[in-house]
């Protein structure tokens, strides 16, 4: 896990980036950007900072030769003679033109900030920020004169709002480094940015596994176990809630003790180990069957979870994530003289 409350902004240069596809070019500053300002150094802090609250962790790779990588290359560089950041940089730009070659990718600001002061998995660590701005927003200026008060349209960046964004901290430099990522964008762009600019493959660590089962298990429940059991959205929805709440009370996850408290029926645990053996392979994970739980990584996806029973009359019933049994409070039947189906709930007192 990571942590950036002691991190101080120590080198920031700013480059111009466009479409290589449109010909736009890059525009190279010619020095760093003078951190003479407290207040435009906090802005700047909180804005390439604040959207990185995942904890999941990604490395740089290559199929063959890590040092085939480029940004690793660069970043590596950059470690090891802080003096050459502004060369690296330089370096770092033109390769990130190379791979705009997507017409929906927009050209824009591409800063980078080398930091220190970070913390990762218990260890200071200095660390590399790549960050690239594409979408600007315009807003109301107030400008006061002699004469009253005057109102104008500008333009400028919504600090709130980071388009591309990525942190390499100076941690496991023999296997890629460790990574975190931001990207708010199109798959297209999604794919130019992580998977093409920066070649990054996910670090399988805790969380990644915590994050990973409970994902599986969602999709366990909307594939196998609703359709071949006949099982409702509430039992579906149900059958989650016990997945997050064992997470959630459990400091270690092992398949067999798992399967036997939340799976529980025979037959339903062949399903559930054969469907989590495919869904590791399909999508290239390794086979686990023990490790221990990330409680953040619990809380990621407690967020995501949205645990809804939609009905065709307009009603949700929504039942709290990680709240274990609730087989007792909800009923669901068919009502003959109406045709139609209802669900009972029952409680002590409303809230």
């Amino acid at each position: 896990m990571f942590d950036f409350s002691n991190i101080k902004l120590e080198k920031l240069v700013i480059h111009k980036v466009g479409n290589k596809l449109r010909e736009e070019g890059i525009g190279l500053s010619p020095a760093l950007y003078e951190l003479d300002d407290a207040n435009v150094e906090e802005l700047l802090l909180k804005y390439f900072l604040s959207p990185f609250k995942e904890k999941v962790l990604y490395k740089l790779f290559h199929e063959t030769d890590i040092h085939l990588n480029e940004v690793y290359n660069y970043a590596s560089a950059a470690f090891i003679r802080p003096d050459t950041f502004y060369e690296q940089s330089v370096k770092v730009v033109k390769h990130l033109y190379e791979k705009a070659t997507h017409p929906k990718i927009r050209g824009g600001e591409f800063y980078m900030a080398y930091f220190s002061g970070c913390t990762i998995d218990d260890q200071l660590v200095d660390a590399l920020g790549l960050f690239k701005t594409e979408r600007k927003e315009n807003y109301l200026k107030v400008i006061e004169s002699r004469n009253g008060v005057a109102v104008g349209v500008d333009t400028g960046i919504n600090i709130k709002k980071l388009d591309k964004g990525c942190i390499i901290f100076n941690s496991e430099s023999m296997s890629g480094y460790r990574v975190a990522v931001v990207d708010n964008a199109s798959d297209n762009e999604a794919v130019y940015w992580k998977d093409e600019f920066l070649r990054l493959v996910n670090v399988e660590d805790e969380y990644f596994h915590t994050q990973n089962q409970l994902n599986m298990c969602r999709d366990f429940a909307e594939n196998v176990y609703g359709p071949l059991y006949q099982a409702d959205k509430k039992d579906q929805v149900m059958f989650m809630n016990e997945a997050v709440a064992y997470f959630d009370t459990n400091q270690a996850y092992n398949v067999d003790d798992f399967t036997r408290n939340v799976v529980k029926d025979p037959a339903l645990i062949e399903e559930f180990k054969s469907y989590k053996e495919s869904y590791e392979s399909n999508q290239g994970f390794t086979t686990i069957q023990e490790f221990d739980i990330s409680g953040p990584a619990v809380k990621t996806v407690k967020r995501k979870l949205k645990n809804l029973i939609k009905l065709d009359t307009g009603i949700e019933i929504k039942l709290k994530a990680g709240s274990g049994d609730q087989e007792d409070v909800i009923e669901r039947g068919f009502d003959d003289g109406k045709g139609m189906h209802f669900y009972k709930v029952y409680f002590n007192h409303e809230e």
